[in-house]
């Protein structure tokens, strides 16, 4: 991802500014909602769970490291910083909420309310992100769009033909699909923010407010797809037609 925004950014041409954002879309980790279309894509849930969890928690070098590698000279990135951010931000969080499940009476509760939970923080993290983000999002250029939809399409496009290379089960590759295309925008404009806090460097939010919300509608539309098509693979049931309910 990191490379492909680099990518898309050179050949669109932005501005030295610009570009900054979209390069941060392809590098910070990404999203925790892609678990959650996972299971709407009745994918592996267990293996969207692990690739998110190792993504978090390989942030703080990962990050900081694609960031060094794509970013121009002239834009000053202070990695101990981004390091340090991300460990507050996300790491910590995912490590504090892996303690608690291992308490049996708060798995207990988790285990019942943690999907209607999951469901209703990814409408109110969309909202608050498109509600703070309202002008940078009215400021976002058609070029600047279709950017940000080639990398998301090419994201879930790099993650479905890695998984067939690789020859992982259906539900695996829908996984890994809408995990490499998902990113974690909101953290991407967050970072910018913190890392950039003059208002010269205002509009390099612009991409990662856009991409929070595009990546979100365009994962549940594919989410919403592959729910209607059933996986089949062996030790997955298949119900039986109604020829074999005659035949039995």
């Amino acid at each position: 991802m990191p490379a492909l925004a680099f990518g898309v950014a050179e050949l669109a041409g932005f501005n030295p500014i610009l570009k900054v954002g979209v390069i941060m879309v392809g590098c910070v980790p990404g999203a925790m909602a892609s678990n959650v279309l996972t299971i709407l894509a009745r994918g592996n849930a267990s293996y969207s769970v692990c690739l998110t969890t190792m993504a978090t928690l390989l942030s703080p070098i990962a990050v900081p490291l694609a960031l060094w590698l794509t970013l121009d000279a002239q834009h000053e990135l202070n990695v101990r910083k981004v390091s340090e951010q991300l460990l507050g931000q996300v790491v910590i969080p995912v490590i504090s909420g892996f303690v608690l499940c291992r308490i049996s009476a708060f798995r207990a509760v988790a285990s019942r309310v943690a999907g209607p939970l999951a469901n209703a923080m990814i409408l109110w993290i969309i909202a608050v992100v498109v509600a703070l983000n309202r002008d940078r999002l009215e400021a976002a250029t058609p070029l600047l769009l279709a950017a940000l939809l080639a990398i998301n399409v090419g994201g879930y496009l790099a993650g479905y033909f890695a998984g067939r290379g690789l020859r992982l089960p259906e539900g695996m590759t829908r996984a890994l699909t809408l995990e490499v295309g998902m990113q974690n925008c909101g953290l991407g404009t967050v970072l910018v923010l913190q890392l950039y806090p003059s208002s010269e460097y205002a509009a390099a939010a612009i991409p990662t407010a856009a991409y929070t919300f595009g990546c979100m509608l365009t994962g549940t539309i594919l989410a919403n797809w592959w729910s209607t098509r059933p996986i089949d693979e062996p030790g997955t049931p298949i119900e039986p037609g109604p020829g074999a309910r005659e035949s039995a």
